[in-house]
């Protein structure tokens, strides 16, 4: 069903990702092409119920569904509703391919989301047949080879093109390209809005339902909302969230904190910023604020230690922050599926993350308070950003103790990367190998967890 690795085509990058485990990297491949089956929500409890959310999770489903997917709880952690993998005979699909007059055909991009449940707006279409009508009923394909020209009005034959699943035209060909490259007008196309193709069924399983994200819910990678609860953060605490934008993470510290409390979210970006204090805004958080700001340049050790002055700006002192998320920059090597190899990705580009991520800890650690908390988390699956930063901050720095990182979903740290068993199972992987937890099978995107308490 799904390609060949796409790493396999890059022995650089390849090499980086597993440096001391090559035995398991056919299997880590072989996961990554592959999406993950639990689509997960992070229910803002400020706003509504659990429960309540639930219950419109389960008319969505049981409108699309003849037989709707579970939906289901977390006990460790609250706020989490999981939807499981639809039952589907991968033959029904394959049945359509003979049944079907036309095709679709997207990117790579787009296609891993379809996988994800997601549905087709109009910038994500390449190619539609002539001829295709509303409400019709077509096979959708990947081109991963990325030869299919934007606008193609014929079928696109290539082996290099993968069957997703089957959709409905919701826009017709004229609304998604416009009008003919022949025709003159001095103004701008409009952007493209709305969904061209909604999905009805994917090779993956994964309900096929958009993004259902509101001011009540979000939709979010279970190891992200997790991050979050092992980092505990408490009422009445200054939290201080290192590398903040998209700022998902940042609204669920200030949701577990009943928005009371300090949050710092810093970004260098300031256009991401900009979005995410919209977000704050909208939401009516009280308690972020939030600062275009290098986080590496986050600490000045010519302010006073423990700063309690109440408008707190970057630069910071010394001993300033109860609790610190790290979720660092990163490869980004655990956004499955992969459908094809990144495009941009060498070599030395994945040895540049490990730099930047030393330099963020070697900013955080003078800026946490003694006992405080440190949570580090990233997206990716490789050793040198993870393990390797781990055992890195253990030799750096003697008074950051890891302590385990529960509530605990993911599997343990990689053996032979300088790091002895005991400390392995203090943290958190989400690998190809995870297990069951609380009979539910974990199987999300790639991530890595790490917690640690600056002793006194």
């Amino acid at each position: 069903m799904y390609p060949k690795s796409p790493f396999l085509r890059n022995p650089l990058v390849e090499s980086q990702i597993l440096k001391r485990n090559p035995a398991q990297l056919g299997e880590l491949m072989s996961w990554l092409c592959r999406p993950p089956t639990i689509t997960t929500y992070r229910v803002n409890m400020l706003r509504t119920t659990v429960q309540a959310f639930k219950q419109k999770l389960r008319l969505v489903l049981q409108e699309r569904y003849p037989q709707p997917p579970q939906v289901y709880e977390v006990s460790n952690i609250p706020e989490v509703l999981c939807i499981s993998p639809i039952l589907l005979k991968n033959m029904d699909i394959k049945l359509k391919q003979t049944e079907l007059q036309r095709e679709v055909v997207v990117d790579s991009c787009c296609g891993a989301s379809l996988l994800r449940g997601a549905h087709i707006y109009a910038p994500g279409v390449l190619a539609m047949e002539a001829g295709t009508k509303l409400g019709e009923q077509v096979l959708v394909y990947a081109d991963l080879a990325g030869k299919c020209k934007q606008g193609t009005n014929t079928r696109y034959d290539s082996p290099d093109k993968l069957l997703l699943g089957v959709g409905t035209i919701r826009m017709q060909r004229h609304q998604i390209f416009g009008p003919s490259t022949n025709s003159c007008t001095n103004s701008e196309p409009e952007p493209l809005k709305g969904i061209a193709v909604e999905m009805l069924a994917t090779t993956s399983g994964v309900p096929s339902i958009g993004d259902l994200s509101c001011s009540e819910a979000l939709l979010q990678n279970l190891p992200s909302i997790l991050c979050v609860r092992v980092l505990n953060p408490q009422f009445g605490e200054r939290i201080l969230d290192m590398c903040a934008a998209p700022g998902n993470k940042t609204t669920h510290i200030a949701e577990m904190m009943t928005d009371q409390g300090e949050i710092i979210a810093l970004d260098k970006v300031p256009k991401k910023i900009s979005v995410m204090k919209e977000k704050i805004t909208s939401e009516g958080l009280k308690s972020i604020r939030a600062y275009a700001f290098d986080a590496t340049k986050a600490f000045d050790p010519s302010k006073p230690a423990g700063a309690k002055h109440s408008l707190l700006e970057p630069p910071f002192g010394a001993n300033t922050f109860d609790k610190i998320l790290l979720d660092a920059p990163c490869s980004a090597l655990g956004n499955r599926p992969f459908l094809i190899a990144p495009s941009n990705m060498t070599s030395s580009m994945l040895g540049s993350y490990p730099k930047v991520q030393r330099k963020l800890f070697s900013a955080a650690v003078p800026l946490l308070k003694p006992h405080g908390v440190l949570v580090y988390s990233t997206c990716t699956v490789t050793e040198a950003e993870n393990e390797g930063i781990v055992a890195w901050v253990l030799e750096k720095f003697p008074q950051m103790r890891l302590v385990e990182a529960t509530p605990r979903f993911g599997g343990n740290g990689l053996e032979h990367t300088g790091l002895n068993n005991e400390e392995r199972q203090y943290l958190q992987r989400f690998n190809y190998n995870s297990t069951e937890t609380e009979g539910i099978h974990i199987d999300t995107v790639g991530f890595f967890i790490a917690k640690f308490i600056k002793c006194g």
